[in-house]
Order: structure tokens, then sequence, then C-alpha cells
């Protein structure tokens, strides 16, 4: 019996250990499957933090950190307590989902930089990437660090655990050193303006009685009441309150006013919103059993019977738990965003980081100037390493960088270098974008216009330059980087680097929502954010480029967020000085359009087909292409004004004075192979785009036929005797009625033939037919078409094309009509030149053309001299042919390909790599 039951104890004890072991692991697994967010509030004396459940919203007990700041301190001692606080709060849990932080503003609460200055609290923090410091003590960078105003984490603490709890609609409003309001919808934060809404759900800024509402809902306004009543002085409202406990009749009395004017300056906002509860906070809610009965009576009165008034119930704590519960919040956001996360909207693909070298005979989309091997570097890790071995560093660059991505990628490699860099963005001096705006208006014309007026501002006019005095490096740092737009307008003393962004990528982006103008808080319309980088952005960027492109330390191509490529500004000038002397081709890039064909899909390769139509190859549309640098493969792209900033002079020759900056020639391709017509259109006269525009010289074109099918047309000149009010009148019934019509009455046409050369000076009426492939060769400015007839159709975004009748009457020439327009707007070739397999032709171009055009058929090689003058070149008859230098270098250019051969250059061979003759044309400055 003894020896059974001893089997049997033993069994048992075996068993309850198993099962507790296993129950413990049990619950152990449990526990750690919770999820935990941090909460933090930050307030003018102290740091509050704690861990948050996930599920219920309630603080962790035990958890909560409380620790003393000094808001006067410098950068480094505020911020050394705020990491400590948090990796204290860290290390009671290894299961934490992110941080929440709740401070006051100013403060750009989306990018985490302290906007604060000028306050006696916290000044030391303005222009600090808070969220990049932050990430010193908590480096997982795939759980989210966020901020929120410390009223509205007040306020969603209230929703989620206390007592605002299950509302649908709530004010709520915080009353101590100033008046905080936070406007909720079922937990989501109401900031965009309407009838029920303020901007930004800010109350504390709204007219009322002889001021603004925070002048009447604060400690001040107690203090300065009291001390008219008594001629005494009090510290706050605590001491009015003992006064009125004691049954202190003017103590009362002040506390009626103030709920009698709280209920006054509320009600119209409850009523708007339709408010179904008003939480009232802050430390002036402590003494609510001095006011909260009047003040609800006074409502009651008011026939506000929907809205039940609550007083806090989480008070100190608040928000810590709104903060944390609004990282839960915005995590749930931000995975339905990663799917429809779309950051670039365009047919087209991203240029590849490396490119093998083209198949002769087939069209080049990413062309790239040779330079020595190692010169280009490619990731992000390139960069960090550079910028570790610096103590200060400005990063400045174009508008629509993805400049936090860049923070985050440099900075985590340098946190795991052990590396503490402060962060300081120059957007902080930058003026509001209501300001921006307001500025403005008089270089953007009216509203539904696609044309405005080149600015004569500069970029520093976008900063308040008492704000940029006070962003200064950090003595303690490890390194100090400011980074953004005009980073190097702080004046600091260190390397410079250079974000560049093609203007194609820039305009990718904006169509996709991802890119704002320079000083804009948000996306507006596409033609009009295009309007103002036109005639705004670039130019002030620009501008400033150039004004410190001999400064430039790096340079980095930030097209490919994922993988940047960057050089030094040495070989950046190197590189761009040999351009000038040798020869150039610019990055094409293609669109689609109302109109366009199916040549350019169907014979240049590497395009992505998968497109309606293409319309225009920008091939050397200065302004928006850019240069592309080739070493070991990769391809790094810098605008094309960076060549003419540093060279203009060797690129442009004899007339660089003329156009200085602006490159005067412009080819591109249009192309209607079984497309439409273009629209019926004219350019405005050169006094005219002076004054109304900016512009330094007009936009005059030639249509050269490159290919054609079906024997297209060209729209060219008026018919004789055309009458101009009966011209004007049907363009207005059409514009009106959406009614066709017959534009020939009015309008010339001629059957194209390949290789003809139409002439469409200034104030010409014309349009491109249906099944041409034209290569247009122009004057630089390109967007000044005046569209007067548009065959009634819509654009591919679904919309009315716009039509410029007004302008386009104002411009248009009316003497070009009948057998004037033949005599001068069709080219008429003659031979300069011939010999045994060489024949040169002179295509006279307009009077008023400034550009003139010649023709080489040749079957072996030629040698030109440019002869002071920059040549603009195309092959349009062969398969490819070799430029060779005076310099001994050489390039393959193909069939199509525009490349460009400086001045600087002096001369030159052009080798026929065909069986048959070549032939190109060549476009020059007269």
């Amino acid at each position: 019996m003894p020896f059974y039951f001893d089997i049997i104890k033993k069994f048992f004890t075996f068993a309850f250990t198993y099962m507790f072991i296993h129950i413990q692991s049990y619950i152990y697994t449990y526990i750690n499957m919770k999820k935990y967010y941090i909460g933090v509030d930050v307030g003018g004396s102290h740091i509050c933090c704690a861990l948050v459940e996930g599920d219920t919203g309630k603080i962790v007990d035990g958890s909560l950190i409380n620790n003393e700041v000094d808001s006067n301190a410098s950068y480094m001692q505020i911020t050394e307590v705020w990491k400590a606080t948090i990796a204290q709060t860290l290390q009671q849990t290894g299961n934490v989902e992110g941080i929440g932080i709740a401070i006051p503003g100013p403060f750009d609460y989306e990018n985490g930089i302290s906007l604060i200055e000028g306050v006696q609290k916290y000044d030391s923090l303005f222009a600090i990437n808070i969220k990049e410091t932050i990430r010193q003590a908590f480096p997982d960078r795939s759980k989210p660090v966020s901020f929120i105003n410390d009223a509205t984490g007040f306020a969603l603490g209230e929703y989620y655990a206390g007592a605002a709890k299950n509302s649908k609609r709530s004010l709520i409003v915080t009353i101590g050193t100033g008046f905080g309001s936070t406007f909720l919808v079922e937990g989501n934060v109401m900031t965009e303006k309407s009838d029920s809404v303020p901007a930004d759900g800010y109350l504390y800024n709204i007219p009322f009685g002889q001021s603004i509402a925070d002048d009447y809902f604060s400690t001040r306004w107690f203090v300065g009441r009291w001390k008219a009543e008594t001629g005494n002085i009090v510290s706050g409202v605590k001491e009015i309150a003992e006064y009125a406990i004691n049954n202190d009749k003017r103590a009362l009395n002040i506390f009626n006013e103030f709920s009698s004017n709280l209920a006054e300056f509320i009600t119209p906002w409850l009523q708007k919103f339709d408010a179904d509860t008003l939480i009232i906070g802050g430390s002036i809610a402590k003494a609510s059993y001095l006011f909260l009965d009047n003040l609800k009576s006074i409502l009651k009165n008011q026939k506000i019977d929907k809205t039940e008034v609550k007083i806090c119930k989480l008070w100190d704590i608040a928000p810590i738990t709104g903060s944390a519960m609004n990282v839960k919040a915005q995590l749930n956001k931000e995975d339905m965003i990663k799917k429809e996360n779309i950051k670039r909207k365009t047919t087209q693909f991203l240029a590849p980081e490396k490119a093998q070298p083209t198949p002769q005979g087939d069209y080049d989309i990413y062309p790239g100037f040779p330079l020595a091997k190692g010169t280009i570097k490619s990731g992000a890790e390139a960069l960090a390493d550079y910028i570790a071995e610096q103590k200060t560093v400005i990063i400045d660059g174009y508008v629509g960088v993805f400049w936090n991505e860049l923070i985050q990628q440099i900075n985590e490699i340098l946190i795991k270098k052990g590396v503490k860099a402060v962060w300081k963005n120059i957007d902080a001096a930058m003026k509001s974008s209501d300001e921006i705006a307001q500025m403005l208006v008089p270089y953007l014309g009216e509203e539904d216009s696609i044309f405005g007026k080149i600015t004569d501002k500069k970029l520093i006019d976008w900063f308040d330059k008492d704000k940029l005095t006070k962003i200064q490096p950090e003595a303690s740092a490890d390194v100090n980087i400011i980074i953004g737009c005009g980073a190097q307008l702080a004046g600091w003393n260190g390397k410079l680097i250079y974000v560049d962004l093609p203007k194609n990528e820039l305009q990718f982006r904006m169509r996709a929502g991802a890119a704002t103008n320079l000083g804009a808080d948000k996306v507006e319309d596409g033609r009009n954010m295009y309007k103002r980088f036109y005639f705004v952005d670039w130019i002030v960027l620009n501008e400033h480029k150039a004004n410190i492109l001999p400064r430039i330390d790096l340079v980095v191509d930030e097209q490919r967020p994922d993988n940047y490529l960057s050089m030094s500004g040495d070989d950046l000038r190197k590189g761009l000085s040999a351009m000038s002397k040798n020869f150039f081709r610019v990055r094409p890039w293609f669109e689609p359009g109302a109109w366009g064909g199916t040549w350019m899909k169907e014979n240049i390769k590497q395009l992505n087909t998968d497109v309606p139509n293409l319309a225009w190859s920008f091939e050397l549309m200065v302004l928006e292409n850019g240069i592309m640098f080739e070493s070991d493969n990769f391809r790094l792209e810098v605008s094309f004004d960076f060549l003419m900033f540093n060279n203009y002079k060797e690129v442009l020759g004899d007339c660089a004075e003329r156009f200085k900056y602006n490159f005067p020639i412009r080819f591109d391709f249009l192309d209607t192979f079984d497309g439409g017509n273009l629209s019926v259109q004219c350019h405005p006269r050169p006094e005219y785009i002076a004054k109304e525009f900016g512009m330094p010289f007009t936009q005059d074109e030639t249509y050269y036929i490159l290919n054609v099918k079906n024997d297209p047309l060209v729209y060219l000149g008026f018919q004789e005797g055309v009458n101009p009010d009966e011209f004007h009148k049907a363009l207005v019934y059409s514009q009106e009625n959406a009614k066709e019509i017959d534009i020939t009455k009015y309008v010339q046409v001629y059957h194209a033939k390949k290789h003809d050369l139409y002439l469409i000076p200034n104030g010409t009426i014309h349009a491109s037919g249906k099944d041409n492939l034209v290569l247009e060769i122009s004057s630089a400015p390109y967007i000044f078409t005046f569209k007067m007839y548009d065959w009634v159709r819509l654009d591919l975004d679904g919309r009315p094309r716009p039509i410029n009748i007004d302008h386009g009457m104002k411009n248009v020439n009316f003497e070009l009509q009948g057998q004037k327009v033949y005599d001068e707007l069709i080219s008429k070739p003659y031979v300069m030149e011939l010999k045994d397999g060489f024949c040169l032709e002179h295509l006279p171009t307009h009077p008023e053309h400034f550009y003139d055009v010649y023709r080489y058929n040749f079957d072996k090689e030629i040698t030109i001299e440019t002869n002071g003058k920059c040549h603009v070149w195309m092959l349009v008859e062969g398969i490819s042919v070799i430029v060779e230098t005076a310099d001994g270098m050489k390039q393959r250019f193909n069939y199509a390909e525009t490349f460009v051969i400086p001045a600087a250059a002096k001369s030159y061979k052009i080798i026929n790599e065909g069986n048959t003759q070549a032939m190109m044309v060549k476009s020059f400055v007269k």
C-alpha cells in the first residue's frame, strides 16, 4: 500500500507541477500579448510618462513617471531628461507599440519639429526635430513616435477613458493659463475650417468682447478682474476661489461673470457643431463648483438642451492617455494609407539607378555623360558616413524632396554609429502658408487661368529673418544638421549638401498629392500648383541654387528615396565644365495628352507603353529637363539649370550675355499618329509676353515634319479675307455651347510632307493635324499657348481644356492670311554647298525667329566649326552617328535623339555609322 501511495503521490505532484508551469507560461504569454503604448505629457515644468493599455486606454498601475524639467535649460539638458524618462518607461515592458507625445504649441505636430520661441519656455528647442531626438531612446522605426497638441491630447484622453467616453460629437475646452479647444466626432479631431468648426479647431483666437476668447477664458482674465475690482494682485484663480468660498461677493461676481461670458461665447459653437457633450478641463475647472451651475442654467435658458455639460474626469493624466491612444488610432490609419500610398502618379517608369549602354540605333531615354569610375556613390549609408565625419552640415535642396524620409534613413544609420545628431529644420523660420499665399497673389493671375507672372521675389522673402537668426548649432551635439529648402539662408558655417529633384518627378509627386508648393501647407488643384511652380517656386529656388552652386560640397539625386545617388561638389562642377566643352544630351521625358499618338510608343524602347497615348517628348525643354552623369553605370541626375549656372558662357558662346541662364532653343516631339488634332492656337507677341507674364522673349515656333502617315494636315494662317469679328464670335459660340465649328472656314490647311518646315512666328494661328510626328524647333518658352479652339474635347482628366480666346484675340496676327501664308510661313530650302556625298541646305526661318535651321546630308563624316555658336542637333534620317570633339571625347547619338554641342567645343566631327546617307538638322541662334 505505501508503495502505490508513493507512486500516486509522485504522479499528482508531477501533474500539478506540469499544469502550473504551463498555466504560468500561458499567463505570461497572455500578458505579453497585450499591446501597450507610451503616453507622454510635456508641461512647462515637467514630463509625465506612463504605459497605457491599448485595449482599454487605462494607465498601467505603477507605470506613471513624473520628472521635473527646467524649460529654460539648454536643448541637451531638456531632451536628456525626456529621453531618460521614456527609457525608464520602456524598461517596464518589451511590448511597446509606439510613443505618443502631447506637447504645447506652436509645434509642427506632423513632422515633430518645435516652433516654440519667444515665450521663455523651451526656447532652446526652436527648429529642432524632436522626433529624431526621441529616436535616440526609441530607435525601432517600425513603431511610431507621434505628436499632438496638449489640448488635443487632453480631449482624446477624456474621449477614450474619461468624461467624453461614448460621446459622438464632443467639444472639449481647457481653461487655465490659456484657452484650449478640441472638436471631436467619434474620436476624430476636426481641424478643417467649416461653418461649425474654426480653423484647426482653435477657439482661443476667435474675437470676443473687446479682444479674443483667450483673454477672457484664462487665468490672466481672473487676475485682471480681481485687480480691477479690489486693486489687489493675486497669483491665480485659486486665491480668488478661496475668497468666494468665504462668500466674498466680489469673488462670487467674478465667477458669475466668467460663466456668463463662457455661455455667451460657447453657445453658438455648441449649436453649430451640434455637440452632445461639452467637457471642461484645465486648472480653472477645479473651481467648477463656483461657476458650473450658473453656466448650465444659462445654457438651458438658451435652449441648449441636447448638450450635456461635464467636468473632466481624468484631469492631469488625460493628455497621457490621449497621446497614447492617438498613436493606436494613427497606426490603424497608417495601415490603411500604406495600401493606397502613391508617391508618384505617372505611367512612366522611375529612372533606374543603373542603366546599361543602349544598343546602336535604339533611342536612349537615360543618356549619361561619362565621369571617372568611383565618382558616384550609392545609398543612404554613403551620405551618413560623410555626415558623421562633420561637425556642422547644411542640407539644402529643391521643393518636392521627401525630407522626412531622408532624415529618418540617415539618422537611423547615425544612431547605429553612436552619433548623436541634432536636426534643425529651416521650415521653422518660414512664414505661415497664408502669409506666403498673400505675398504671391500678384504673380498667380486669375484663379481659373493657367498663366501668371514671373516673380521678382527672393527665397529669403519666404522666411521670418528674426526666426532665422534663432536657428543656431548646438555646441554639445556630435553633429549639427540644418535641413530644408533654403537651409543655407540660416548662415551656418559647415559642409553644404544639395538635394536635387528632377522637375518631372516633382510633377509626378504633385499629381499624387505627395508634394506641395514651396511654403504651402496643403495640396491644391494640379493646374494651380504647376502655375505656382512655374512662375514662382522654380524662379526663386533656381536663383538660390545658382548662388550656392560654387559652395556645394555634395550633391544628391533624390528621385529614388530608397537609394540616393551622390557625388562631390567638385566632381559635379568638373563634370559640368567637361560637358560645356564637348557635348550633352538632356534626359527626355514623355507625357500623354488629349491628342496624343502612337509613334513614340511603337518606336522608342524602354518606355512604359501601357498608356493611352504619348503626346510629347520633352527632348530639350530645358527648364524641366535634367542632365545625367554616368559612373560605373550609375545615373545621377541634376537639373539642367546647374549647367547653365556654372558654364553658360561656354555653352552659349556669342549669345551668352543675351540669354544668360536661359538656354534659348527648344526641341520637342508632338506625336499625333493615330491621335487627334492639336488645338488651334497662337503664341504671344514679344511686348505682350513681357508685360503680362514677365518673360524676356516669346514663344516663336517651327514644325519640322519628322514622319507622316495618311496624308496629314497642318493648320497654318488665316484664309484670305477672314473677318476677325466673325472668327471671334464663332470661337465664343463653340466654347459657350460646346459645339464644333468648321475651323477651315477661317484657317488654312496644308498637306504635310516628311521633312517640310513650317514657320510659326508669334501671333500665327496654327495647329498640327492628326498623323504627324512633329519635331518642334522653337524658342525656349513653352507654356504660353493660347488655345482658341480645341475641337470641343475633354482633357485626359475628364475636365475641359483651358481655352484662352481673349488672350488669343489680343495677339493673333490677322495679316498672315491667304497667299502671304505660303510665301512667308513655309520654309523654302536651298542648297548652300554640294559635293560628292555631301549636301548642306539652309531652311530659312522667319525674320521674327532668332534661331536658324540647317540640314546636312552626308555619307561618311563631316567636320563642323562652332564659330562661337551653340549647335542643337538631331539625326532625322539614319541609324546613328558618332560625335568626336577636339578634347578626344566620343559619344554615339541615335536616330531622333536631340543633342547639343556647346560653343566652347570649337571643332568637332560627326561620323555616320549607317550604310545609307545620314540626314541631320541643326539649329542655332542667328
